[in-house]
Formats: structure tokens, C-alpha cells, sequence
């Protein structure tokens, strides 16, 4: 199994960034070919760090080449395309690991 971890630091506007996120983005995420399995989980604390965490998405795939599949599909451009829509409620653009 591999994984894309996406970890967003605290919006400087919470609201409407959950708001947009559980609205409009993850839908776009739902329709990535490929993904076994997404989970939102929303932060309550972060050890060893004086970041500010907020929030990690956690998408499952198959595999690692599934991944790479994935990542080329016009579906996952869409969600590349739509992050930016979400930088205005951002610090900065959140962390993105692959994981296998």
C-alpha cells in the first residue's frame, strides 16, 4: 500500500477553509482513478513541533505506481489546479508526502 499525505498548517481563516475543503475539494479528490481509501483528520495537537498543524488528508492507493498513475490523470490536475483556489485561506501550501 502506498499513501499521499497532504498535512495543511492552520488557515489564517478557518472557516472558510473547511468550508471549502469538505465542499468543493474533496469532491474533486473523489474522482482520482486509483484511491482505495481518504481520511480528513483535523489536528488536535502536534508533539515535538511549534507549527501550528491543522489538518491531514490521507489518500490510500494499491501501490506507489499506482500513485505515479494517478498523479498524471487529468482528474489529479484538477485537484493541482483547484489547490490554489484554497491559498487564500493559507499560510503557506500545506506538505506532501508519498508514502509506501
Amino acid at each position: 500500500m502506498a499513501k499521499v499525505i497532504v498535512i495543511y498548517k492552520k488557515p489564517t481563516d478557518e472557516e472558510n477553509f473547511k468550508n471549502y475543503y469538505e465542499n468543493e475539494h474533496i469532491k474533486l479528490v473523489q474522482q482520482v482513478p486509483y484511491i482505495q481509501k481518504a481520511d480528513l483528520d483535523y489536528v488536535t495537537a502536534a508533539m515535538n513541533t511549534e507549527e501550528s498543524y491543522y489538518l491531514a488528508a490521507t489518500i490510500e492507493f494499491e501501490s506507489k505506481q499506482r500513485i505515479g498513475e494517478a498523479l498524471q490523470s487529468p482528474e489529479w490536475a484538477k485537484v493541482t489546479e483547484d489547490a490554489e483556489n484554497m491559498m487564500k485561506f493559507l499560510p503557506e501550501a500545506p506538505l506532501v508526502l508519498i508514502t509506501e
